[in-house]
């Protein structure tokens, strides 16, 4: 099975269809079963912003991307050692205090 990260559902789940059983006189009877309601929790709505937001931030910066590419290629570019440890020590701190 491949691990895919990308928050989306494998085609195989999508294609799978649900049934719904219904009861047999609200079926019958449409009018009679009553109306219906739905109630959208405040919480999902935001939920749903936030998504949306996450979903459109891709997280790259040509820019960076392009001024890194031009210090490496003139050989200004340097790398901070403790720099990079202090990122990966501050990622895993953050993982383990989930």
């Amino acid at each position: 099975m491949k691990v895919d990260n990308s928050g989306k559902l494998p085609a195989s789940y999508s294609a799978q269809n649900k049934t719904v059983q219904r009861d047999a006189a609200a079926s019958a009877n449409p009018a009679s079963a009553g109306s219906d309601s739905v109630t959208i929790n405040p919480l999902a709505s935001r939920l749903s912003a936030v998504e949306s937001k996450v979903g459109s931030d891709s997280g790259f910066d040509a820019g960076k991307v392009d001024a890194i590419k031009s210090a490496i290629a003139a050989g200004t570019f340097s790398v901070n050692p403790e720099k990079i440890a202090d990122g990966l020590i501050a990622s895993t701190k953050e993982l383990l205090a989930r």
